[in-house]
């Protein structure tokens, strides 16, 4: 259960913040969209750590987290596209734009994780 400490702080943190920009964040703090993928790509990283660490601790690496995070990113931005709240029309380059921003962000948030997590 430690293990899932860190996640569940750093998703808390998360919806927070996620709430916080629906009122507004979102659309008067240009990077407000930065922060929030890199702090949830921490949150997520962490999860699958724990997730990975309490079923085969031994298969646990940080490429694998990293990657993991980067597919959830990639449904997230599938599920923006589908319903219409990406930060651009779907098909133009500002899209396309900012979905490769928004991954790379992830695997920040992931890189951090990681950095944290393996440092030992």
């Amino acid at each position: 259960m430690k293990s899932y400490i860190p996640a569940l702080i750093v998703l808390v943190i998360v919806l927070c913040a996620h709430l916080a920009g629906l009122h507004g964040f979102y659309y008067t703090i240009p990077q407000y969209d930065i922060f929030m993928h890199i702090i949830g790509g921490i949150g997520i990283a962490f999860f699958l750590h724990g997730l990975v660490i309490s079923s085969s601790p031994r298969h646990e690496t940080s490429d694998k987290i990293i990657f993991a995070v980067f597919i959830v990113g990639v449904a997230w931005e599938l599920f923006e596209a589908y319903y219409n709240i990406a930060g651009a029309p779907v098909g133009t380059k500002a899209y396309y734009i900012d979905t490769i921003k928004d991954l790379c962000d992830d695997v920040i948030g992931a890189v951090i994780a990681t950095y944290i997590i393996f440092r030992k």
